[in-house]
């Protein structure tokens, strides 16, 4: 069981370096993260890489991932610091944007998951 998740991992892993190793060769305006990503989605459509092979580390990846957007966000509100740098407008700015993005992403894989029928309650 735990080859299965370590393969896994690994073929996530392999698709970011990948997108690290097309970033620095072709000046692409992406992240690195992106690009492998984009490419992992590829493969997946295209049938190259089989679901079952990274559903699991997957899973458990998107079921972590809000821990992701807490510490910035926190740091965010926490920093007295911050007030004296940013003025109100970017800080409405970033306070939108994160909120969004948390919404849009929780959305997107709630709406996905009921779409596949693996929603479990």
């Amino acid at each position: 069981m735990r080859i299965k998740w370590i393969f896994q991992f690994f073929i996530i892993i392999g698709f970011l370096l990948l997108g690290y190793g097309i970033e620095i060769v072709v000046p692409i305006p992406l992240p690195a993260s992106v690009i492998g990503m984009l490419l992992l989605f590829l493969f997946l459509l295209a049938g190259v890489i089989k679901l079952e092979w990274v559903e699991k580390v997957s899973s458990f990846h998107l079921k972590h991932l809000p821990l992701l957007f807490i510490p910035p966000i926190a740091t965010l509100f926490i920093s007295s610091s911050i007030f004296k740098v940013l003025q109100w407008d970017i800080m409405l700015v970033l306070i939108v944007s994160s909120i969004s993005c948390l919404l849009g992403t929780a959305i997107t894989v709630e709406w996905y998951e009921n779409r596949k029928g693996r929603r479990t309650k």
